[in-house]
């Protein structure tokens, strides 16, 4: 049987960091943050589980003030920052 198991995380970036698509995260800390794993039963009737994912979620507004185009008709978007946490610049608080 397959698991999902998310939690609220605060990410903290110590410098700027271009999220691609003209987006510049500024520095300090960011919520919401989520961490998302999905873990499968193994034989034993344990939990093998996959490495973390990490997404931040943005408001159209905040998207626009971070530079991103075309911000008119959107709410808000969830951006994938895995990549960004694995490597070290941002971290999880």
């Amino acid at each position: 049987m397959q698991r999902v198991q998310t939690r609220s995380v605060m990410l903290e970036a110590t410098h700027a960091i271009n999220l691609g698509r003209g987006i510049i995260l500024p520095s300090g800390y960011h919520l919401p943050a989520t961490e998302t794993r999905t873990g499968l039963e193994t034989v034993s009737g344990g939990v093998s589980w996959t490495p973390p994912r990490y997404t931040i979620e943005f408001t159209a507004d905040e998207l626009a003030s971070m530079g991103a185009p075309d911000t008119e008709n959107l709410i808000s978007d969830e951006i994938d920052v895995t990549k960004f946490v694995r490597s070290g610049e941002l971290t999880v608080t």
